[in-house]
């Protein structure tokens, strides 16, 4: 069989190296993967984005460096890339156009960079397939309008514990597709009414641990998918029922806390929740003081008829209770008179008072807004207490560890018996009323009758009787005298 011309063996030799698969060369200290092609250069120092990343690569993880600066050029034609780690490094600029190019992207993390204080509006531009964006744990104090503009596949957005104090209206609008967006734990401080407009598929929303005071009554008036909502950690004090109406789908709600107020203003969401049938926590009331730390939802609707004066408000805590001037409330005097006869168990002198006060209910914040019937929910309220501001033992006023009693002189305990107090609290007492080392004759706090006054010392009735006896006796020694 004649062989093949010397030509046509060069061409076929030609033909099978264009079409055999290229070897693709990867970084330095890094590691590569075939189908899909990766490369993992992860927690290995890199200060800058390493050359020599394979054009075809689909995945590239460069997480935990140190690299500050994403280029304009670091990821250019790499059409290929869907899945772009960045999280825990320097970053602190992502020059414009870093990512253009980028058009199969689907995942995208620059979260844990706390030096990224800044993105411009078209930083994310043209990642029109992009479906999860990690922006987390920043520095970001603010989000420019249009920086989401054209991410209509955009599904997951995480912006939490950065340091964002305000989200303009229609910062979302194009994220039609979005179903969870996370934005606890900033420093957001209203909701206005267009924030979240064109979120119509938004089934997660976290807002808790945020500075949230004023919620627009049209907050949420697109988020009728919406199935979770978080605000509680906030200084929420008023969300009216029509700020709520538009969530038909809820089914979690947390809103625990914040300083509910329970006066006629939250008489809407309390109505609200007459029709809810999903989860929700308690909703703790801080005012009025009857109604400290009881929750909302269970009030009766004659709670909320009346509307608070705030100027004349009154502040409660466990350990005191002060008007806003921050005087203390004057303590009525206990009923007897202190200029009359001095009776027995009557609280005549300062140290019987004392003594009064453990027999009575102290007048404590605690008391004041009622107990309840169980004494462990009643030792769980107080367990929740917060003492702020209203505290007195930050002005200096009180010491802390007093008790809940007036003055913090004893413990507040209901029907304590005399018998149990410490005998030296009695060592002053005078003593026509201090008992003896003999047994003691029960000592009532109202006596049976004005005639039979409690004897508590029998070396005074002896003296009496002596007393009496005394002519008697001499008349007798007169006679035997004369005798």
């Amino acid at each position: 069989m004649p062989s093949s011309p010397p030509g046509n063996r060069l061409l076929f030799l030609a033909l099978c190296l264009h079409y055999l698969p290229k070897a693709d060369c990867c970084p330095k200290d890094c590691t590569c993967y075939s189908e899909p092609m990766t490369v993992s250069c992860q927690q290995q120092g890199f200060r800058a984005v390493p050359d020599g990343i394979p054009l075809r690569s689909q995945r590239i993880f460069l997480q935990n460096n140190k690299i500050p600066l994403v280029g304009s050029d670091s990821f250019n034609s790499r059409r290929n890339l869907t899945v772009l780690w960045l999280h825990s490094n320097n970053i602190s600029i992502i020059q414009s156009g870093a990512f253009s190019g980028l058009g199969r992207l689907e995942e995208l993390d620059i979260g844990e960079n706390i030096n990224l204080k800044s993105l411009t509006p078209t930083t994310f531009q043209g990642l029109v397939r992009l479906h999860t964006l990690h922006i987390h744990r920043c520095g970001l104090s603010q989000l420019p309008t249009g920086i989401f503009r054209g991410l209509g596949s955009l599904q997951y957005l995480y912006l939490q514990e950065n340091v964002l104090e305000k989200l303009e209206d229609d910062l979302f609008v194009d994220l039609g597709n979005l179903t969870s967006l996370f934005l606890h734990g900033n420093r957001i401080r209203s909701l206005s009414e267009n924030v979240f407009r064109g979120l119509g598929s938004l089934d997660k929303l976290l807002l808790h641990q945020n500075r949230i005071k004023l919620v627009h009554r049209m907050a949420f008036h697109d988020l009728g998918k919406l199935g979770l909502l978080y605000l509680f950690n906030n200084n929420i004090t008023v969300l009216t029922g029509q700020t709520m109406e538009p969530l038909v789908s809820l089914q979690y709600l947390r809103l625990n806390g914040n300083q509910w107020i329970c006066d006629c203003r939250a008489k809407s969401l309390w109505e609200w929740f007459r029709h809810f049938r999903g989860s929700s926590s308690v909703l703790e009331c801080h005012t009025p003081s009857r109604l400290f730390l009881s929750d909302l939802k269970t009030l009766d609707r004659r709670d909320l008829e009346t509307c608070l004066d705030s100027s004349s408000q009154i502040r409660t805590s466990i350990f005191s209770t002060r008007t806003r001037s921050g005087k203390l409330p004057t303590v009525e005097t206990p009923p007897g008179s202190r200029d009359g006869p001095a009776r027995c168990c009557d609280p005549g002198n300062e140290q019987s008072s004392l003594i009064y006060t453990l027999a009575k209910s102290a007048p404590s914040s605690y008391n004041s807004r009622g107990s309840t019937s169980n004494p462990l929910k009643d030792k769980e309220n107080i367990s929740k207490s917060r003492y702020t501001e209203n505290d007195l033992s930050k002005n200096g006023t009180y010491k802390s560890g007093l008790s809940d009693a007036p003055m913090g002189t004893f413990s507040a305990k209901i029907d304590q018996s005399l018998v149990m107090l410490n005998p030296e609290l009695l060592d002053n007492l005078d003593s026509s009323t201090s008992p003896t080392t003999k047994k003691k004759r029960k000592c009532y706090k109202k006596p049976k009758t004005d005639s039979a006054p409690c004897r508590l010392n029998n070396g005074s009735y002896r003296m009496l009787l002596w007393k009496s006896a005394l002519p008697t006796v001499c008349l007798l020694c007169v006679l035997l005298y004369t005798c």
